[in-house]
């Protein structure tokens, strides 16, 4: 499954380390072991894997120091996992200024032909190491830009909002989806009650929570998930003007996501399916890219626009209300040298940022600036994780920054601060972090950094985005919803639990949304009109909170999907198959031929997967093989493991299509019937190849396949 046949698809240039600072400079740090004679820890040949013995059955001895040694740094060689986002993997790349955008900053990595190395870490909230990366989660997408001016950090999540909007909740939140306390399980979601206790006390985080409830909340794939930066920031030019903006990566292939039941079975399956995903794609030549967007907002000193407060991140701006501009594109295209080394030791923080951009009053952002590093340092066990490979800037550093564990620089001379006059640091002009001496890039505006000392509740609606987020969904989408609450409540084990959160948060989004909620989960069901209704007063949709919709994303692109081709040792023949190839290669997408057993089969035709090895769930659509043989259908393709395979692929509201007419008849005999409108083709190769592909672009899914719930439960 997902192998490397990318590779041998897809004809694109290896990437190379040309005009590459960023990896001109790890190759300092490269060390290549193969073929060399193994030694200890000081230089000196010696054997690691036999022990020392007083005789061949006698005792191991003390004076082993080898493999002691051996064996001591094998006992730590783990480093504490980070406590939220520990789960992920990430790729080098980089990004390309689209313009001279010096008008609205002097951040240099946006100055006209500014090229800038990357590294893209992809994450999961939620679970720990050696969880499933497929999981229902808010997905981490932080980016370190290797600038000539510095390392900037845009830290954000797939997400464009947030569950609280003030740092000081953020350990409360973060204790309360993890496992609970007495009992060490679950261990991968928040389905389960102290969440939905926190969340039914902190009513900001309802927008946020239907988001990662929808199927945005199970993405494909990291190729196919926006970044996105939550917070309000602040650009600031030459000249000294002020600009507010909010940050996003807009994936270029689109958005695309899972079924709940098929991201359940991924993370049993292959809980590494989606860093397997981009190192493929990335190795294959097919290197996803994204655009950053951002919106503009007048800096008058309130930090409002036309009435919506800028500095909660809770709240989005639609972009329907305010059109983002696109100021470059990143493309990620090379698979790290060493995970250990390069994603699992980077850090971010977000208040890692280049003159030109700084921060506003956001009561979270303001605790995030500071809390990164602090983790970072915890989880190196010293301050100077900053001077890893993956972590160091390609500019010079130049500081008094001095010892701490595995200190690895040799500083000379006896200065250690600044200013000096003996030889040291210069000190940095007063000035330097100012515009034309008056504004502190990393201060507010007087006029908003006064006022009364006190502890400030962040008062707002808590449920009207969530209402317009539930009427832009369609039906399909809603019901996936609505399972999604049901799944999540159903595992809450205090039932009062259960039912203020169905009162006083989903009552207070949609009568309908609750009613159907609490159906499920033999909750009782809040009266009808108790709560608002898209039914009676119908609210306004946004299209761009829920970019999956065809109507939104038309067209998506198909590079680097796979297709399940089923056959066997008279199904599918070799011409077939060829027909279909160039095809598929146009459009950059891979196949896998699956039969009974891997290896060549009697057409001509190598199977390479079989259904013991593989299964419908790690493919984008499946074919079905055909031969004017029909006695083959009660002979193979009729067994139970092919059936499974085609029904739960059916399930999912996967394309399907057959070659021909004994193909088609296969389908028929488990009550799929061709069907277009509904995803099911039948036809020659090279028809059902384009049809196949035709919908991978839009729909992608085929949904109506399935019945919804009966509207009575909202009448």
């Amino acid at each position: 499954m997902l192998s490397l046949i990318l590779l041998s698809l897809v004809a694109t240039a290896p990437y190379t380390q040309a005009q590459s600072p960023k990896q001109n400079q790890l190759q300092e740090a490269l060390a290549n072991t193969a073929g060399q004679i193994e030694t200890t820890d000081t230089g000196v040949e010696d054997n690691t894997a036999n022990s020392l013995r007083a005789g061949p059955r006698g005792y191991n001895l003390l004076e082993d120091m080898t493999v002691r040694k051996k064996i001591i740094h094998f006992d730590h060689e783990r480093a504490p996992e980070r406590v939220v986002h520990a789960l992920g993997h990430g790729a080098y790349g980089t990004f390309q200024s689209y313009a001279d955008w010096s008008n609205l900053t002097e951040a240099c990595w946006l100055q006209a032909g500014a090229s800038s190395d990357v590294f893209t870490r992809f994450s999961v909230v939620v679970a720990s190491n050696g969880g499933s990366e497929s999981g229902r989660d808010t997905h981490g997408f932080a980016t370190k830009i290797y600038s000539q001016c510095g390392n900037h950090d845009l830290v954000g999540n797939h997400v464009p909002s947030f569950f609280i909007n003030d740092g000081a909740d953020f350990p409360d939140l973060i204790h309360a989806v993890k496992y609970e306390a007495d009992k060490g399980f679950p261990t991968g979601g928040s389905a389960h009650t102290t969440a939905y206790d926190f969340f039914t006390q902190h009513t900001e985080g309802t927008f946020q929570l239907m988001n990662v409830l929808s199927d945005l909340g199970i993405p494909r794939d990291v190729r196919h998930i926006s970044g996105n930066g939550v917070h309000t920031f602040r650009f600031l030019n030459a000249a000294g003007k002020s600009t507010l903006f909010k940050w996003y990566w807009r994936p270029v292939l689109g958005h695309r996501a899972l079924v709940y039941d098929e991201a359940t079975k991924i993370a049993g399956k292959n809980n590494n399916f989606q860093r397997i995903d981009l190192y493929n794609n990335i190795a294959a030549g097919i290197y996803p890219e994204w655009e950053i967007l951002v919106q503009l907002f007048p800096d008058d000193g309130t930090y409002m626009w036309n009435g919506i407060d800028l500095i909660d991140p809770t709240i989005v701006i639609p972009f329907e209300m305010n059109p983002p501009m696109t100021l470059g594109k990143m493309t990620l295209n090379k698979n790290p040298t060493n995970f250990f080394a390069e994603p699992e030791s980077i850090s971010f923080a977000p208040s890692n940022v280049v003159k030109g951009i700084s921060f506003v009053p956001d009561p979270l952002l303001q605790w995030r600036l500071m809390s990164y590093d602090d983790t970072a340092s915890h989880r190196h066990n010293s301050p100077n994780g900053y001077l890893l490979p993956v972590n160091r800037a390609i500019v010079p550093i130049n500081n008094n920054y001095r010892d701490g564990y595995m200190q690895p620089l040799l500083f000379e001379g006896a200065s250690t601060s600044s200013p000096d006059n003996i030889g040291g640091v210069i000190g940095a002009s007063i000035n330097s972090s100012l515009i034309n001496g008056t504004l502190p890039y990393t201060s507010a505006p007087p006029e908003v950094a006064t006022g009364p000392i006190g502890r400030y509740p962040n008062l707002h609606d808590s449920f009207g985005q969530a209402r317009t987020f539930w009427a832009s969904l369609d039906k399909h989408a809603q019901q996936h919803t609505v399972d999604a609450y049901r799944f999540e409540l159903g595992h809450v084990s205090d039932q009062g639990v259960q039912q203020r959160y169905i009162n006083n948060i989903l009552n207070k989004v949609d009568n309908c949304l609750a009613r159907r909620v609490a159906q499920g989960i033999g909750a009782t069901l809040p009266s009808i009109g108790s709560g608002p209704s898209n039914k009676t007063n119908a609210t306004a949709t946004v299209p761009s909170f829920y970019p999956l919709t065809q109507a939104f994303e038309p067209n998506k692109s198909n590079a680097g999907l796979v297709i399940g081709i089923l056959a066997d040792d008279v199904r599918l023949s070799l011409s077939d198959l060829t027909a279909m190839l160039p095809i598929f290669s146009a459009q950059k997408v891979s196949y896998e031929v699956i039969s009974t057993h891997i290896g060549p089969l009697a057409t001509g035709v190598s199977a390479n997967e079989s259904f013991v090895t593989t299964s419908s769930i790690f493919y984008d659509a499946i074919i079905v093989g055909s031969t004017a043989n029909t006695t083959s259908i009660n002979n193979t393709l009729a067994a139970f493991e092919v059936q499974q395979f085609l029904q739960e692929a059916y399930g999912h509201g996967k394309a399907i299509a057959a070659v021909g007419t004994a193909g088609a008849s296969q389908l028929q005999a488990m009550g799929i019937s061709v069907n277009s409108s509904i995803g099911i083709y039948s036809g020659t190769p090279a028809s059902i190849a384009t049809a196949v592909l035709n919908a991978l672009a839009g729909p992608v899914r085929f949904p109506q396949r399935f019945p919804v719930d009966d509207p009575a439960i909202c009448m």
